[in-house]
């Protein structure tokens, strides 16, 4: 626990020049020009407000509800202790059903509402990047703890936002390294072909000619498009030791159980976003999730501590909460919280109120550490300003509990590895 909560209580003051953020908005594109240029009136309340909007239904409906199933515990156990500056705190959540658009719209809304002191972002990179256009504009501070492609951020000196995540390039190098261990020869690359997971595999193909691969098969194809066991079976017949690649959790489920199907057994099957979340196997079964393999950001098991918990206090009482370990979706909400409430404690002016500026500049400037691990990103003056460097990822891979299911074990980097992998040949 933070030892740097305080127990005073303040009355909020009136919210931000309306005016100035009504011309970014309109710069942005997200709301007409009103003709009451005095904006909304300011809140008076004595909370702070925090917001985000969600996939909580749609393509992302999975990922999106564990997101804010993490912001949500975060700003109950920040407010059981006191909330910042012994203010309380607020969480305001719209489902964004997935679509950018109605996502960065949310945003617009949210901050011309003129009650919110900090944002928290969207689940997925093209979400985050429409949303960004909104939130920069209006230089409202944003945590991205769901956005992993390093084009939302290389060279575009972002001024208010950071990124929270890995950067996609690095997301499952570590795999190829693993496989080569277990006597990889050759690679089939798959994935959907939209930023994120196409970012990824820059970074696969660039482990692929690192350690000496030879790639038999690479194939992209475009959302929900993807025939998992007709994919499946050209990379039995190209021979590939490595399957690796894929796009968001619905394709996860279906290579690794498309695989077996087909007769395809791989020394390493590596995917993303699926295998790190806790609820894999039962999408699968056990027999389809036994030795896959994907990145992970964060690990139930892993040793840290943030502004708000330590790892092991927000596994207990995510699990209490919801019956189930946490995954790294959950993980990343939270985290963001951690960041932004650190931020806030620090970044309050001297009549206590939320200063957006300070907060900025605490969020571009931090070398911290929430439950997810270490938090720096570059700084504003840099090209690549608010791209994260500080957090790195691991390698995880579904094995044999000795108990008759399976463990989430940590395979890469060996460094902190806590199991031999396996493989399925």
């Amino acid at each position: 626990m933070s030892d740097t909560y305080r127990a005073h209580r303040t009355r909020r003051a009136t919210g931000f020049a309306a005016g100035v953020l009504t011309l970014a908005l309109v710069v942005a594109g997200c709301v007409d020009d009103p003709t009451d240029p005095t904006g909304p009136p300011p809140d008076e309340g004595g909370s702070i407000t925090l917001a985000a909007a969600v996939a909580e239904s749609g393509r992302h409906g999975s990922e999106g509800i564990e997101v804010a199933r993490g912001y949500r515990l975060a700003v109950e156990m920040l407010n059981e202790n006191g909330g910042i500056h012994g203010r309380p705190v607020q969480l305001e959540i719209r489902d964004d059903g997935s679509d950018a658009q109605a996502s960065a719209r949310l945003y617009a809304e949210l901050i011309a509402s003129g009650t919110v002191d900090a944002l928290l972002g969207p689940f997925s990179s093209p979400i985050t990047e429409a949303v960004l256009a909104v939130t920069e504009a209006a230089g409202v501070p944003m945590v991205a703890p769901m956005a992993a492609a390093p084009a939302i951020w290389s060279e575009r000196q972002r001024q208010w936002s950071v990124q929270f995540l890995t950067p996609g390039p690095t997301y499952l190098q570590g795999s190829v390294e693993v496989s080569v261990f277990g006597g990889a020869r050759t690679v089939a690359i798959v994935y959907e072909n939209t930023a994120f997971p196409a970012s990824v595999i820059e970074g696969v193909r660039e482990a692929v000619r690192r350690h000496g691969l030879e790639v038999v098969l690479d194939r992209a194809y475009n959302v929900g498009t993807a025939d998992h066991e007709a994919i499946a079976a050209a990379a039995r017949d190209a021979g590939a030791d490595l399957f690796i690649g894929g796009g968001y959790t619905a394709d996860a489920a279906g290579f690794a159980t498309a695989a077996p199907a087909v007769g395809y057994r791989p020394v390493l099957m590596s995917l993303l976003l699926g295998p790190g979340q806790a609820h894999f196997v039962d999408a699968v079964g056990p027999a389809a999730a036994r030795c896959v393999a994907g990145n992970a950001p964060w690990h139930p098991a892993i040793a840290t501590s943030g502004f708000i918990a330590d790892n092991e206090t927000f596994v207990r009482r995510y699990e209490a909460a919801h019956g189930r370990t946490p995954g790294y979706h959950a993980a990343g909400g939270f985290a963001a919280v951690e960041l932004v409430a650190e931020g806030l404690d620090q970044a309050m002016s001297g009549a206590g109120e939320p200063d957006r500026v300070a907060l900025r500049d605490f969020l571009f400037s931090a070398r911290t550490e929430t439950i997810a691990g270490p938090y720096e990103v570059f700084p504003i003056d840099d090209a690549d300003a608010g791209a994260q460097r500080g957090l790195k990822g691991l390698q995880v891979q579904w094995q044999d509990d000795g108990a008759g299911g399976l463990a989430l074990r940590i395979v890469h980097p060996w460094a902190v590895a806590d199991a031999t992998p396996c493989f399925m040949r």
